[in-house]
């Protein structure tokens, strides 16, 4: 998951409130009933993520501490290359031991007490589903084109979701090759959505373009219905 700025907020109102501003489209609130009552969904990081991490972090960590010992020994003493290599060592050990708490969840909503959970680094983000909201992310301009490189034609593009405190300047953003599943965050995107149409409110359908052949049917509809008037009365 990662962290972006973000200084965009959205307004609030009463639950069956119609929003309507010159500026932003209406928004329709949903009721609270639709959401789940008393459950936490929980959404764990992709075991393959999970493995590669294990597997870096520690056979660098070992090779950190073998070269921390080397700098240590007289012969070899060096306390510049002893300090790289205990900053090295301890980097590798917090990935290490945060790939064991991402198993359990990456991203959780807890229902109970209203919340979405972040499994951020070694830190439990809480967002309350008021301050919540939502919407499809996109990838940075560096990563969009190492994919384009990269990418083969078969490979499935990730997906990208941003997860936001609209009452603090950082949102968070997680992708469908973070968590286990392309299902689970095709759930995730449903439920987080969900939230944000019931304490935010959804935006209203847009109207179906009319084909230009209805449109001329309509308007000699309408011309032919018209009667006749005497614009000189």
């Amino acid at each position: 998951m990662s962290e972006e700025n973000s200084a965009e907020t959205f307004g609030t109102g009463n639950a069956g409130e119609i929003r309507t501003d010159w500026n932003e489209p209406e928004l329709i609130r949903l009721s609270a009933d639709t959401l789940p009552k008393d459950t936490v969904h929980c959404y764990p990081a992709k075991k393959s993520l999970i493995v590669r991490r294990r597997l870096i972090s520690g056979i660098s960590g070992t090779a950190f501490l073998a070269s921390l010992v080397f700098f240590l020994l007289p012969d070899s003493l060096s306390i510049v290359s002893a300090v790289i290599s205990t900053v090295g060592f301890i980097i590798c050990l917090l990935v290490f031991l945060q790939s064991f708490l991402i198993t359990g969840f990456r991203i959780a909503i807890d229902y109970g007490k209203q919340e979405v959970v972040l499994r951020y680094q070694f830190q439990k983000i809480r967002i309350p589903f008021e301050d919540f909201d939502t919407r499809e992310g996109k990838q940075d301009d560096t990563e969009a084109q190492l994919s384009r490189i990269f990418l083969r034609a078969t490979k499935v593009v990730p997906k990208y979701l941003i997860l936001d405190n609209v009452r603090e300047s950082a949102c968070y953003q997680t992708t469908s090759k973070d968590l286990a599943s392309p299902e689970d965050f095709d759930q995730l995107k449903a439920d987080v959505e969900n939230i944000r149409d019931v304490f935010r409110g959804k935006p209203s359908e847009p109207l179906e373009p009319i084909l230009e052949e209805d449109e001329m049917t309509r308007i000699i509809n309408s011309a032919l219905a018209d009667k006749p008037k005497n614009i000189d009365e």
